[in-house]
């Protein structure tokens, strides 16, 4: 009656898209379903600002977010995970697509003639990044909370060190340009810098991006194709641990090589030297076009295994690789939204979308996005300091570290108190 489905001690003892609710007059607490603006309370405000703050930084970043977003639903509004994943995977489809928007008809900063937005890339590590992921996934399933926790620390706390330390190491070579500059150019310097300190609304520019679409058609076919195919696994997928399940997923792992395999001819027939390895950009040689690949796959199976998404560990390790950060930022959010939209479908074919809480929360998300990528852009005019991208990137990682850890550890601390198995699990694989 009335969206009741029995008692609880917590949302966890209800079935998913229910919250357990205490009513005064029964003195019970019960499960009703889950409605936004019936039970918004303070915690939802606060929920939502914090959303808001981490998307403009993911913005900067060309991040997803989701190391964040899912930490947030679940400490403040008591999600499952199972209610919270789907929530975040719209909401970050919602700030990519603004992102990939604004970045699509954009040149690289150093390069005229090439896209911010490096397809070479993209067409070459997606495919190892989304294999690593369903791989990573399979094994988080059987793997138990403590290890997970352990793992997710010293990943997190490696990438922070490494994107903290090129960050600020960038911010001081800034700061000494700048200042020669501001020595050699006296006034005319800051005349300058003020003329540049105007906030543009920056939009899709839909004729440069179709002339780089062009001059890109055989990645762009790969890197869609890729996304067809794994779009169609998701749809089409195979019942858990059938004979069919494990052929589907040996036949993607095979269509990854391939589409990479086709990636590395392409690079080979555009030439491969010159401009790509050049300084801000990644260098294919015989040795690279297999290397990169294979550390892409890493990458996504830490992310799938940690439960983080790829994009988190692809953005460090591209500033690893060399690329300049804003193409960095670009690249990233290009791997973001592939990633997400792919899982946002599929939870909408499952029925596992919360319309009301999606719209809330992604219409904020993509709202701040916008500003968040406005004010990167105004930064990079005013002061010329791409660093700010590096140390969003930081920031992001070391929100996710402190709010992952503090979710896994209460997950741990649940699991000694009930006694819960504290070992591998392979046949929840088959659950």
């Amino acid at each position: 009656k009335d969206g009741v489905c029995g008692e609880c001690t917590v949302s966890r003892d209800c079935n998913e898209k229910f919250r357990c609710q205490y009513f005064p007059t029964s003195g019970r607490h019960m499960c009703v379903r889950r409605d936004l603006s019936e039970q918004w309370s303070w915690r939802e405000g606060v929920c939502t600002v914090l959303i808001i703050i981490t998307a403009m930084l993911s913005a900067a970043a060309g991040m997803g977010g989701g190391g964040v977003y899912v930490p947030l639903l679940l400490l403040l509004l008591d999600f499952s995970t199972k209610e919270a994943v789907p929530l975040s995977q719209a909401m970050i489809v919602g700030g990519a697509t603004v992102n990939i928007i604004m970045f699509c008809g954009e040149r690289h900063p150093k390069y005229q003639r090439k896209p911010k937005i490096d397809y070479d890339v993209v067409m070459m590590l997606n495919p190892g990044l989304a294999a690593g992921v369903t791989l990573g996934v399979m094994l988080n399933v059987i793997t138990p909370q403590w290890i997970i926790v352990l793992v997710l620390i010293l990943t997190l706390v490696l990438a922070l060190q490494k994107s903290l330390t090129k960050g600020l190491q960038q911010f001081k070579r800034e700061s000494k340009a700048l200042a020669e500059q501001s020595v050699q150019g006296g006034g005319g310097a800051s005349t300058q810098q003020t003329k540049a300190a105007e906030v543009k609304i920056r939009l899709a520019d839909l004729g440069s991006f179709a002339s780089l679409a062009q001059d890109n058609a055989r990645p762009l076919t790969l890197i869609v194709g890729c996304w067809l195919v794994f779009l169609g696994a998701n749809v089409f997928k195979a019942p858990q641990c059938s004979t069919m399940y494990w052929l589907q997923l040996v036949g993607l792992v095979a269509i990854c090589v391939a589409f990479t395999t086709a990636g590395a001819q392409t690079l080979r027939i555009q030439g491969g030297g010159g401009v790509d390895s050049a300084e801000g950009m990644l260098a294919w040689t015989p040795e690279t076009l297999w290397l990169y690949p294979l550390l892409s796959t890493a990458a996504g199976f830490l992310g799938g295994f940690l439960g983080i998404g790829g994009g988190i560990i692809m953005g460090p390790l591209l500033l690893e690789l060399g690329m300049v950060a804003e193409a960095s930022q670009a690249t990233t959010a290009m791997f973001v939204f592939l990633s997400s939209s792919l899982a946002t479908i599929q939870f909408m074919f499952l029925g596992r979308a919360m319309p009301e809480y999606a719209l809330w929360f992604t219409a904020w998300v993509l709202v701040a996005t916008f500003v968040g990528q406005t004010l990167v852009d105004y930064v990079l005019q005013r002061w010329k300091r791409s660093s700010l991208i590096v140390l969003s990137i930081a920031g992001i990682i070391g929100g996710s570290l402190v709010m992952m850890t503090a979710v896994g550890a209460k997950d741990i601390i649940h699991d000694i108190i009930r006694g819960a198995d504290m070992g591998f699990s392979p046949m929840n694989l088959c659950k």
